[in-house]
């Protein structure tokens, strides 16, 4: 920064400026300032807050004081925004456990529900292969008495079909 843009930024004199730099340019301020072109000198960030008044350093630093008290109180809302999600994520939470405690109970009811209807299906089964097993048995015993009824007809016909036609009744 220029002098020039010094004085101007902070509505500074020219002349008090000089004077300062004049007074300190061995001291504080050597290896800081930078004469350009012959006509300007060029300040580093060291040199500028050197020749800053009091009363301006003072305004800046309660421009910056109000920069973070303003950075604060926008991180205060956040923090308790966030505390108000965190409070409801744990509500949401808390509610979703509970839940999951009930679907877990009704999944045991139904885990022993199931158990028992297998258990039912099983002695169904084995009754129904019994009674499978007694229908077949039965089914073999009528296919053989049929067979030997049909063996019974057939000799009882051909003995029938033996008898001479005027011995048998009703032709």
């Amino acid at each position: 920064m220029t002098v020039k843009e010094l004085c101007s930024n902070y509505n500074l004199k020219f002349q008090t400026v000089y004077k300062k730099i004049t007074h300190h340019k061995d001291k504080e301020l050597a290896g800081h300032i930078t004469k350009v072109k012959g006509e300007s000198i060029e300040l580093d960030d060291f040199a500028v807050d050197f020749l800053l008044p009091t009363h301006v350093k003072v305004l800046q630093a309660i421009e910056e004081c109000e920069g973070i008290a303003r950075e604060n109180a926008e991180l205060q809302d956040k923090l308790e925004s966030a505390e108000t999600d965190a409070e409801q994520a744990n509500e949401h939470l808390s509610k979703s456990l509970a839940d999951n405690e009930k679907l877990l109970a009704e999944i045991d009811r139904l885990k022993s529900s199931l158990s028992e209807k297998d258990k039912e299906i099983s002695e169904l089964s084995e009754q129904l292969e019994a009674e499978r097993r007694k229908s077949k048995q039965a089914i073999e015993e009528c296919d053989k008495r049929i067979n030997e009824l049909t063996e019974e007809n057939r000799l009882l016909t051909e003995k029938y079909e033996a008898i001479p036609k005027i011995f048998r009744k009703n032709q």
